[in-house]
């Protein structure tokens, strides 16, 4: 599955023109930089499960609905996952050019969510800044009820804690990549009963099909396991932006839609027919 990825990267990048486009998220926002900047190197904040280098605008407002179901090879009697489904709700918002932060919350283990996300570089088109380079950093509070042994059994406990580095570069308006160190952190975790440090390298690849449909490819290996048994999270999808919604539509190895759960809890193998189909509705709101 890694071989095959990476080879899908290759060729698809080897393809790849200098063809550009106009695009109606492409008119969105006011940037005072005096050079070109790359706009949209993805067409959403989120590829499939991981960040991605974009970031509302300021003073936009994006509302967000993540859902997840069941896996397909249940058959019939669940309906190929439809009777079993994870739901995440989300706001975020952009504070300013560079900054943003949201909440969230998703029905796995009743989980919170908070983070904060920065641009620290982006790309202009010069060797001065080649790539976009972002930071996020998410706190994930699991509510749910007796699921913690008792010593361990308070806020801080309960919260786990996610860096994520962002490298990207938009090579052109039909392809971008982007590769992600992934740091999850938690003093325990019910899965483990122990405390955590994990570390993962994601790496992912929008394609544009038509000027409002992309394919987004993922991928996000392990590189410190950390004590965390998963299958590494392999997931394709699609973007349809449709004026000031954007519909992704995915398919995935993973049920969770919270950080901490695709990060921990991937045990599905694309192999064995495990693979769960969800969609994510935005919608922005200007403030």
């Amino acid at each position: 599955m890694k071989l095959l990825f990476l080879i899908f990267l290759i060729l698809a990048g080897s393809f790849v023109n200098g063809q550009t486009t106009d695009d109606l998220f492409d008119r969105l926002g006011d940037w005072d930089d005096s050079e070109a900047l790359a706009i949209k190197t993805f067409r959403s904040t989120r590829i499939v499960n991981m960040q991605s280098v974009e970031n509302p605008y300021q003073g936009e407002l994006i509302f967000t609905i993540g859902h997840r179901f069941g896996n397909i090879r249940s058959g019939f009697y669940e309906m190929f996952g439809l009777d079993i489904a994870t739901i995440r709700l989300g706001l975020d918002y952009g504070i300013n050019s560079w900054l943003a932060a949201g909440i969230g919350r998703s029905s796995y283990q009743k989980t919170w969510d908070g983070y904060l996300k920065a641009r620290i570089i982006t790309q202009d088109g010069t060797l001065q800044s080649p790539v976009s380079l972002s930071y996020y950093l998410s706190a994930s509070h699991a509510s749910l009820r007796n699921i913690y042994p008792a010593d361990y059994d308070n806020f801080f406990d309960r919260t786990s804690y996610i860096h994520q580095l962002m490298v990207s570069r938009k090579f052109s308006e039909l392809f971008s990549i982007q590769i992600s160190p992934i740091w999850l952190t938690s003093s325990l975790l019910p899965e483990t009963g122990s405390s955590v440090s994990h570390l993962s390298l994601g790496t992912a690849a929008r394609i544009r099909l038509t000027p409002m449909t992309h394919l987004n490819l993922e991928y996000i290996p392990s590189v410190v396991d950390g004590g965390i048994e998963r299958t590494n999270p392999v997931s394709a999808g699609f973007d349809i932006e449709t004026g000031g919604h954007v519909f992704q539509l995915f398919f995935s190895n993973t049920q969770g839609i919270a950080d901490k759960a695709w990060l921990a809890n991937t045990s599905g193998k694309w192999e064995k027919g495990d693979i769960f189909f969800g969609f994510t509705i935005t919608r922005v709101f200007y403030l």
